[in-house]
């Protein structure tokens, strides 16, 4: 009867936690007081958002010191059969005279316990689905009894109410963090309908004057080039001289050039009268007709067929379009942007390209630098992925580990921001439902090969150790004891590390 009443009793008290901590040192004091062999102490572990490290939540007896002084212990730590059962979702018992020290979760555990500690005994928490969610670790000085069966319902109902209260508590993150990342889309996109040219990333020198060249472009109606490597920004360069100009009431048409033979992006374009060619059933405006008071974007026009040139020549000469078939012209009143990824000025030289439809495009040039020539802008891109990234894959807090931003400042990127989002996205994808923080393997897992190809594979992981390395260093502003237990490695081996980053610097 009395253990009747005491799980009666523990259930009420479990049943009006509200938060996993509370749980924790809940069920810590609920294990204590039941098991029959007195514990010196008894702790639960947990883990953390990304299951990678154990925590200690709730500690019987409970001294706040203890917790100031805690770390996370990796879940996978073969020097911790503690940790590493939790991680396995096993029961262990571990007796002390087999190890030179305690491990590490148990030194943890009795930081304050006076006295010899000769047995531990850890108990995995499951939850329904058999899901591990952490484990309790029991120090004794005696060699405990097996846990009575009321001591595992406590465990089990513990696991069953601690999975209900972590289920709330992330349905209530994801909820305000969503409502964060929206807000700070919100917020973006209203600038960038107040301020056009705010939509265009970046703080670098080179992207600070293309913003300013596009405040002064958009004042007037001439044409405008824009060229740069694939994914650096064209089409979000375009639509902002568009929503910054007088235009911005009217349509932003596009079309791509190259996606089109000759004969169909000459109708798209200009438009046909009914019967021009076989299967012209009726009249067609074109693109350019049914953009009249807005702007055109014409995407690849280095792709564009030499005839189709001539008739864009005559639109931006005459304001004009002759369509296919017609004898008469028609006025357009239209603006027209060009975006390309060639090289313009070759392309007039090897005669694929009329010149003076070139010099009529670029009166105003704007160009366009590559990703990798501008990586003090990744910061702010990342911001702005990632907000994005949240509310897509409903994933909120999104940030990336300082070891993932080191193998992305190394990578060449020659997809520009677009291979940069590519990375980002896959990254998120990948991680663990329960993840926040992009880890170095989310990035590495599409590793550019390119710039590492030639490279010995040693050499290439002495190469990522030492990027690695020197990115902790700088994240922690060189102070070593927090770079080690960071990277889970000892000082010394930092140090010798360190000895043989500077060494191959000089060699």
């Amino acid at each position: 009867m009395t253990d009747v009443l005491a799980l009666k009793e523990w259930g009420e008290r479990l049943r009006g936690c509200s938060r996993p901590d509370e749980v924790a040192r809940c069920l810590a004091s609920a294990v204590a007081s039941l098991i029959e062999t007195r514990a010196c102490a008894v702790g639960v572990f947990l883990f953390d958002q990304g299951r990678q490290s154990l925590l200690l939540a709730g500690r019987h007896p409970c001294d706040a010191a203890v917790f100031s002084e805690l770390s996370a212990i990796p879940a996978w730590e073969l020097d911790d059969p503690l940790a590493f059962s939790v991680h396995c979702g096993k029961a262990c018992r571990v007796e002390s005279e087999l190890y030179a020290g305690l491990p590490p979760s148990l030194e943890q555990l009795c930081a304050d316990i006076e006295g010899h500690i000769r047995c531990a005994v850890v108990e995995p928490l499951t939850a329904p689905g058999n899901v591990v969610l952490g484990g309790v670790v029991m120090a004794f000085r005696s060699r405990p009894d097996i846990l009575a069966d009321h001591v595992r319902i406590v465990l089990d109902y513990a696991a069953a109410v601690l999975d209900v209260v972590m289920l709330k508590g992330r349905h209530h993150s994801i909820v305000n963090g969503l409502s964060e990342d929206c807000v700070r889309l919100e917020r973006e996109a209203q600038e960038a309908r107040l301020r056009p040219e705010k939509s265009i990333l970046g703080q670098s020198e080179s992207m600070e004057e293309i913003r300013s060249m596009v405040v002064n472009i958009s004042a007037s109606d001439v044409p405008v080039l824009i060229t740069g490597e694939t994914g650096t920004g064209k089409e979000v360069v375009a639509t902002a001289i568009h929503n910054a100009s007088s235009r911005r009431q009217g349509p932003f048409v596009q079309i791509n050039c190259a996606a089109l033979p000759s004969n169909l992006l000459e109708s798209e374009l200009f438009g046909h009268r009914k019967g021009a060619f076989s299967g012209a059933e009726a009249d067609h405006a074109g693109l350019l007709r049914s953009a009249t008071g807005g702007t055109v974007l014409l995407d690849e026009i280095g792709d564009m067929p030499v005839n189709v040139q001539s008739k864009l020549l005559r639109v931006l000469q005459e304001h004009t379009v002759r369509p296919v078939g017609d004898v008469r012209s028609h006025a357009v009143n239209i603006r027209v942007l060009a975006a390309t990824n060639r090289d313009m000025e070759e392309a007039v030289e090897q005669g694929v390209f009329r010149r003076d439809l070139f010099h009529r495009l670029a009166l105003f040039h704007l160009k366009l630098p590559p990703l990798r020539e501008r990586l003090g802008d990744l910061p702010i891109l990342a911001r702005h992925c990632l907000a994005q990234l949240s509310v897509r894959y409903q994933r909120p807090g999104l940030s990336i580990a300082p070891e993932a931003w080191a193998a992305l400042r190394s990578l060449p990127y020659r997809g520009n921001v677009r291979e940069f989002f590519s990375k980002l996205e896959r990254a998120v994808i990948m991680m663990h439902k329960d993840a926040t923080v992009i880890s170095a393997e989310g990035i590495i897992g599409e590793y550019s090969t390119c710039k590492y190809g030639r490279m010995k594979l040693h050499e290439l992981v002495n190469t990522y150790e030492s990027s690695v390395i020197l990115e902790f260093m700088k994240f922690y502003e060189n102070r070593k004891k927090d770079v080690s237990q960071s990277l889970g490695i000892p000082i010394r081996t930092l140090n010798h590390k360190l000895r043989r980053i500077v060494d191959r610097s000089y060699s």
